[in-house]
């Protein structure tokens, strides 16, 4: 079994782009400019693989500019999206942002639901088991629910068109479902339909964080502050106010996930509240400084909105076997994930040739005969060939032991 990682980030961006219909955003309370540069702050901090946000402008200029912006830059070039949906004709939408190095999209549905859409992205991953035809499939649902007190009728309705959705196409499949949910308690409906009360007991998402405290009535509750996600700030305008105080941002898992058992499995303990230290419950995220973040990422989550991001890391399982390392004829390479040194086995002087899952040469040079040791350690992690004069055989490289 080898194995890589991916980390996902879900973050709602506040009116990014956006200044219509929205009390207090304007360029100059909610600058484009500055959200940019905190953006890229954030992003190389948590290196996500997959980004979902909320509250993201709907035009497709928007999108474009963003990609080449905050995500395509200092020499990448792989960042992808899909076009925008917006059958609700909303000034804002879902989106989601990936490294087509390790995934591609196959479909982007949107659901009609009441106050915009909600959006589902099927993806797939780009392993030696897509190599050998089977498909490791990963659907992210992003979803921005209405806010208020008075509107929980509202997310349940949004909700059970989700729950329908994923029990009629992806009930067994490895699913995430995430966005801002403006839910102020675990009793509420549409919490409860996504994680207990839906008929279809094989479509139920679970909360990574129900088992380490992170689930019941977290609204305005000090017991609760190392997981709220809203407000970053005490002040606006345009920006909510009232300091860390709400669980509103979310990303729930398939139980295929949470358990393993479709080859995506989540990473205990790795789902958090960027920058939430659980230190500044009613308080600004930057007041007396912020112990989970360094200086300059607090003060760009301050900057760019006025929620956290949310992140988790799942591993993708490969599985390789013996058979798909060692040639017939004495080719061999060892050890096998590795994390720095290939070592190669062959009885005579060879050149080789190691290429990433798309066809790129990554690394060539020579080697002389046996225990011939090739250093691949800044090579990122991910499955590897490489071609030995005539003779291709596939490697990983991880950062972790095996």
């Amino acid at each position: 079994m080898a194995q890589d990682t991916l980390t996902v980030m879900q973050y709602n961006l506040l009116q990014y782009g956006n200044y219509q219909g929205y009390g207090g955003c304007s360029e100059s309370t909610n600058s484009t400019q500055l959200k940019d540069n905190s953006i890229r702050v954030i992003m190389d901090y948590v290196k996500p693989d997959i980004l979902t946000v909320c509250e993201f402008g709907a035009t497709q200029q928007l999108q474009t500019t963003f990609l080449r912006s905050n995500l395509n830059i200092n020499g990448a070039d792989y960042w992808k999206s899909d076009n925008i949906m917006n059958g609700m004709n909303s000034n804002i939408i879902n989106h989601i942002f990936y490294d087509s190095r390790k995934m591609e999209m196959s479909k982007h549905i949107s659901l009609p639901t009441s106050p915009r859409n909600v959006d589902v992205y099927e993806m797939y991953l780009k392993t030696s088991s897509l190599i050998a035809g089977d498909t490791i499939k990963l659907v992210c649902i992003v979803a921005h629910l209405k806010a208020g007190t008075d509107s929980e009728s509202v997310r349940l309705a949004t909700m059970t068109t989700v729950m329908n959705y994923v029990s009629a196409h992806y009930a067994n499949d490895n699913v995430l479902v995430m966005g801002d949910f403006n839910m102020y308690r675990a009793t509420e409906g549409a919490y409860q339909i996504l994680t207990k009360t839906y008929g279809n007991t094989s479509a139920l998402f679970v909360d990574p964080l129900a088992s380490v405290g992170g689930v019941g009535s977290w609204n305005n509750n000090s017991m609760f502050a190392r997981f709220h996600t809203q407000s970053t700030r005490t002040n606006g305008p345009c920006f909510s106010t009232g300091g860390l105080d709400d669980r509103f941002d979310f990303i729930l898992t398939s139980d295929e996930i949470y358990m393993g058992s479709k080859k995506m499995k989540y990473i205990k303990d790795t789902y958090k509240a960027v920058g939430n230290d659980g230190l500044h419950f009613n308080k600004s995220i930057i007041q007396n400084g912020n112990n989970a973040v360094p200086a300059e990422v607090s003060q760009a989550l301050y900057d760019c909105s006025d929620h956290l991001p949310v992140t988790m890391k799942m591993w993708v399982q490969m599985h390789l076997g013996v058979e798909e390392y060692t040639a017939a004829n004495g080719f061999k390479v060892y050890p096998n994930p590795t994390t720095d040194v290939l070592t190669v086995d062959i009885v005579d002087k060879a050149t080789y040739i190691i290429s990433n899952v798309m066809g790129q040469i990554v690394m060539s040079g020579s080697i002389n005969g046996e225990n011939q040791q090739i250093n691949v350690s800044a090579l990122p992690n991910g499955l590897y060939f490489i071609r030995v004069n005539s003779m291709i055989s596939k490697f990983v490289k991880s950062s972790y032991s095996h």
